[in-house]
């Protein structure tokens, strides 16, 4: 019988080795090594979760929290960081453009022109003031945004509103005013000046997509800024409509001297029967009355305290009608005449005009200092954001 000999199998091209099985040394190894590769995928999930939480927070803080951030609050309702540096932005453009062109104004005097010098002064002045205010204006821009919060209550309690047409009609029509040509004719002065040809509608456009983009701004910004300045407008047109157009008047005329003693001898011979208006132009040292025989014309209440004192202011709505009143005022003596007094005649024209355009001014500083108005400022030096028109050349 034959013995049967054992062979050794060759694999078959392509097949598979078998893998000699693992002792517990290497399965425990093995199992060490996939708790460490769990824990280190973990630990890189968990720090990209964090960077991704992180950046989210950053993205969310600049475009959502940042913008709504209050710089200040007036009666509890919040003016926010975005309102601010849009405003910021726009005085700091409009002050850049008007300083540059005073720098053009005084570069092109002519030096061989007399009133260069002159004109040279006032462009300087004016330089100066611009370059103030612009230091100013992180600062005036935030007190700007408290004044338009007072105006918007005020503006609401009197009905007043500004419509998007009425913000689209103003934005359009000042861009037309600024830059529409009049026809180049010769003016001999005998005919009118020609009306100035207004732009197409396609221009306008053009221009004022161009100065809101030299300005940063976007368009609903550069909109709710000229929305806000047309609401100031409106409430002042009010306020100054409100202002009485009479009150206590008074028709005076009055004699200035260095010393009692010429004061007394004007006053005998007014009482001698001397004309007030003769001894006024011989004896007043007045500039503004002497050469009008010391006739201030008609006064109201606060006219006469900053030039004369409060002892002449007195005097001329107290002192008995027609007669010769002599008071010490400001180290100088006066002969006060009061003509005529009125308890409600109507006021000067020049007071009249002053006290309407200062009403919204005169409204706002006893509204900011009334005590039912809660304001708090809460703007911080290190959230003032850097000029962005410093270094540029605006067109």
């Amino acid at each position: 019988m034959a013995s049967s000999k054992k062979t050794k199998s060759t694999p078959k091209k392509g097949a598979a080795k078998e893998s000699a099985p693992q002792t517990k040394k290497q399965i425990a190894i093995g199992r060490k090594q996939a708790r460490q590769n769990r824990i280190i995928w973990i630990s890189v999930a968990s720090l990209a979760a964090i960077v991704i939480v992180i950046l989210a927070i950053g993205i969310v803080s600049e475009v959502l929290v940042k913008p709504n951030q209050p710089v200040a609050t007036v009666d509890g309702v919040k003016i926010s960081m975005d309102d601010y540096q849009n405003l910021l932005r726009y005085r700091r453009y409009n002050l850049h453009a008007s300083i540059a062109n005073a720098q053009d104004a005084i570069s092109n005097l002519d030096p061989a022109n007399a009133q260069s010098e002159i004109l040279g002064t006032i462009y300087q002045q004016q330089l100066e003031q611009l370059q103030t205010s612009l230091a100013l204006a992180p600062q005036t821009a935030l007190d700007e945004l408290i004044e338009d919060e007072l105006i918007q209550q005020k503006a609401t309690e009197l009905g007043i509103t500004a419509s998007d047409a009425e913000v689209e009609e103003t934005i359009f029509s000042d861009i037309q005013q600024a830059v529409a040509q009049a026809p180049q004719v010769p003016i001999t002065g005998t005919e009118e000046i020609p009306t100035p040809t207004p732009l197409p509608q396609s221009q306008v456009n053009e221009i004022y997509d161009s100065i809101v983009n030299n300005m940063g701004l976007s368009n609903k910004a550069f909109r709710d800024l000229i929305q806000r300045s047309l609401l100031r407008e409106k409430v002042q047109d009010t306020l100054a409509s409100q202002v009485p157009t009479t009150g206590l008047v008074a028709n005076v005329q009055l004699i200035q001297t260095d010393t009692r003693d010429k004061a007394t001898e004007a006053q005998a011979r007014i009482e001698g029967g001397e004309e007030f208006t003769v001894v006024a132009q011989e004896v007043s040292s007045d500039t503004l009355t002497a050469g009008v025989g010391g006739d201030l014309g008609w006064v109201t209440t606060g006219e006469l305290l900053a030039r004369y004192g409060q002892e002449v202011e007195d005097t001329a709505f107290s002192a008995d009608v027609g007669t010769v009143v002599l008071v010490e005022s400001n180290d100088q003596y006066y002969l006060i005449l009061v003509v005529e007094r009125d308890e409600n005649g109507p006021l000067p024209e020049g007071v009249l005009s002053t006290r309407q355009s200062a009403a919204l001014d005169d409204w706002l500083t006893e509204r900011l200092e009334a005590p039912d108005v809660q304001i708090e400022r809460l703007l911080e030096d290190s959230q003032i954001p850097d000029d962005p028109f410093i270094q540029t050349s605006l067109p």
